[in-house]
């Protein structure tokens, strides 16, 4: 004859085993993918193997101890409270990822308290009583808790909005409800045996039952997770994707798009013999209003503009956002030059229009360029270049107007070849100290570790004339010029020889970024120019880290790979910089050599603020968490960006809240002179405000 204690002791331990591993599944989950809800089962899980084990030990006690010795009454108090807890946690759980939303601290204490408080009662009041009914009273309540709340989670997830969206739903709903039954079916077992005396020997050999129901919620939980981190990485790619040709802040179309849509406008105005426009808009002094305002009143500011422009262009215009305030439209199928006239002037109109933030009225005005296909040029660049020409003749002049393009406001290149002749020779007289040029230093925090992680080089110029220029107003110059190469030549061995004093005077574990611009990048001989500065200024290679942005690495993914890879045998590191603003196809995350992911400024500086942008930058963090990836956050300004990012596991901070780009001097004090406690204190103090 079978020995159902047997049968009863190999049960438990297959169900206190299984508990286990998944508590310990579930908690390397939450590790990667910091949901709390996995927290929160897991717990559920280890409360199930503690009462397990107080259950076994609990039964083993009763043949030789009475039932007031303390040790059967410890055994008991644990073996109730883990049931009562077991329940409340798979209920909060339950509940966290069907709304996804945590529960706060102070109710879950609350519960758990109220509970722990209901298992001492019940064993206190139950001391002196017969052994069937300290039984029904102890084990029968903890069972049907259990079954209840078993039956309100499977209730619970069932009646969620989502509930039909995937097997692992389905399956933890289904395994909660029959997990549930079976604890209400202990209760009839139990309540039949005290009221009639009847030996129900049947249910010893219902544990097997219970292991298969906990399996499948086991299965289902995992099933579930892994679904909707699938359901997350799409969204998040359709988001990233959608961002790459939008503006973050007001939604529109961003150049590129722009440009995609003006080529193919162009091509059906040349099949249909039809004419079109572009106008290009940018509004006048919009840096002292944004200054007077502040930058969030600024942002709003700009969106309730886009907002105005959308409202009054026609369905088939296209409005797109180019840079922070000025803008571009597309008139297609227009049919006349009278036409661009009247929408440029409409468009005007509706700008000087008072807007009103926080209880004042702003007062905007604008500057509008236009230009005409075929008159003006055939190529969607051509005519975005001569709207933009025309509108930088209205700000030159009398601002507040349109302007149509004419052949003759080229003239204004002149000054461009000036500066360039200038930026020449800078590269070209100085090989020793190129005057002018000269870096600035980023640092990069780590909260973690609390030091200085890593600086990044920042090229900046002190022109003669138009005093500190920084990259953006030069480096196009160099492209444009072929001067690009020998720039980023001289700004490598330049920071690998700086950071490299650093390092020998104490930071010796101080990370050197540097950028590397697409001409560059493109080179053949480039492998051997970085081995060479690497040689010449003895700067280790395992401490450089070259930046390059998504774009750049996207335009032939092939041969990126596989300049990437000779990199990687160099001993560079290398980061992927203003990720999600360029092709963002996420593939290559995978397959690419990459060491860190930049996250790019508009996503922080929009966090709060933009419609999305906190999904899309909680997903990066979380898909390069999960492919082993460092993640940067460029751009961190504001306490709660900051707090909000390492919430999500972000640990490496660049931006103005702890330091805006030094001179190479300043920065060699703040890395090597002590001086990184202060400022250690003074962001803590920000964080804790």
């Amino acid at each position: 004859m079978i020995n159902s204690a047997l049968v009863i002791f190999t049960s438990h331990a297959a169900e206190a085993i299984s508990a286990v591993v998944l508590a310990v599944v579930l908690m390397g989950f939450h590790r990667l993918y910091q949901r709390p809800y996995l927290l929160t089962w897991a717990w559920s899980w280890w409360a199930f193997c503690v009462g397990l084990i107080a259950d076994a030990v609990a039964i083993d006690l009763v043949a030789h101890l009475p039932a007031t010795a303390p040790a059967r009454l410890a055994a008991s108090l644990v073996s109730i409270t883990a049931g009562y807890w077991q329940a409340a946690w798979m209920l909060f759980g339950s509940y966290e990822a069907t709304v996804a939303r945590p529960l706060t601290r102070s109710f879950r204490r609350a519960v758990l308290g109220s509970l722990l408080l209901l298992a001492i009662g019940t064993v206190t009041l139950t001391l002196y009583t017969a052994p069937e009914v300290r039984f029904l009273a102890r084990v029968g309540l903890r069972e049907l808790l259990l079954g209840t709340a078993f039956l309100a989670a499977a209730w619970g997830v069932w009646s969620s909005r989502a509930h039909r969206s995937g097997l692992g739903r389905r399956l933890v709903t289904g395994a909660f409800l029959l997990y549930g039954l079976h604890q209400l079916h202990y209760v009839v077992i139990i309540v039949t045996r005290t009221v009639q005396v009847a030996s129900m020997t049947y249910a010893s050999y219902l544990g097997p039952l219970d292991f298969l129901s906990e399996s499948l919620i086991g299965i289902g939980m995992v099933t579930w997770l892994l679904e909707d981190e699938r359901q997350r990485v799409l969204a998040a790619a359709d988001r990233i994707e959608h961002l790459a040709l939008h503006d973050s802040l007001t939604d529109l179309a961003n150049r590129g798009l722009m440009v995609q849509h003006l080529r193919r406008a162009i091509a059906q105005a040349e099949e249909r013999r039809e004419r079109l426009a572009v106008l290009f808009l940018d509004l006048d002094r919009f840096k002292v209003v944004n200054e007077s305002l502040g930058n969030r009143q600024g942002d709003e500011l700009i969106k309730a503009f886009a907002e105005r422009l959308r409202h009054n262009l026609r369905g088939t215009d296209l409005l797109a956002r180019v840079a922070a305030d000025e803008f571009a439209i597309l008139l297609p199928s227009i049919e006349s030059e009278g036409t661009a006239v009247r929408v440029a002037e409409k468009l005007l109109a509706v700008t000087r229009l008072p807007f009103s933030l926080q209880g004042r009225e702003v007062y905007l005005t604008a500057s509008l360029g236009v230009s005409r296909f075929p008159e003006d040029g055939t190529d969607a660049e051509t005519l975005l270049k001569r709207a933009e020409i025309a509108m930088v003749r209205v700000k030159e002049t009398s601002r507040d107007g349109y302007q149509l393009y004419a052949p003759g406001m080229d003239s204004h290149s002149l000054e461009q070849l000036s500066l360039g002749a200038d930026l020449r020779r800078e590269l070209m007289q100085r090989p020793g100290g190129h005057g002018g040029l000269t870096l600035y230093y980023q640092p990069v925090l780590d909260t973690r570790r609390r030091r200085i992680e890593a600086v990044e080089a920042l090229l900046r110029w002190h022109h003669p004339t138009r005093g500190l220029m920084t990259p953006g107003e030069f480096l196009w110059l160099a492209e444009a010029s072929g001067l690009a190469n020998v720039l980023d030549l001289w700004v490598l061995r330049t920071a690998c020889r700086e950071a490299g004093e650093w390092r020998r005077e104490g930071a010796a574990d101080l990370l050197l970024a540097v950028n590397l611009s697409a001409r560059s990048f493109q080179q053949p001989d480039l492998l051997q120019r970085i081995e060479d500065v690497l040689a010449e200024t003895g700067f280790p290679p395992s401490s450089l880290v070259l930046e390059i942005t998504e774009t750049l690495a996207m335009q032939n993914a092939e041969a990126t790979l596989a300049i990437l890879g000779g990199l990687k045998e160099l001993g560079v590191r290398i980061a992927i910089d203003d990720f999600g603003t360029g092709y963002s196809s996420l593939s290559y995350l995978t397959t690419f050599p990459i060491d860190t992911l930049k996250l790019d400024r508009s996503f922080v500086h929009t966090i709060g603020k933009a419609r999305g942008s906190e999904e899309v930058a909680a997903a990066v963090i979380a898909l390069a968490m999960s492919l082993e990836i460092g993640v940067i956050a460029e751009g961190v300004e504001e306490q709660r960006q900051m707090r909000w990012l390492q919430g999500l596991g972000c640990d490496q901070f660049q931006g103005y809240l702890f330091s805006p780009p030094l001179p190479a001097g300043e920065c060699r004090d703040l890395v090597l002179q002590g001086s990184l406690d202060a400022r250690l204190e003074q962001v803590e103090q920000l964080l804790d405000a």
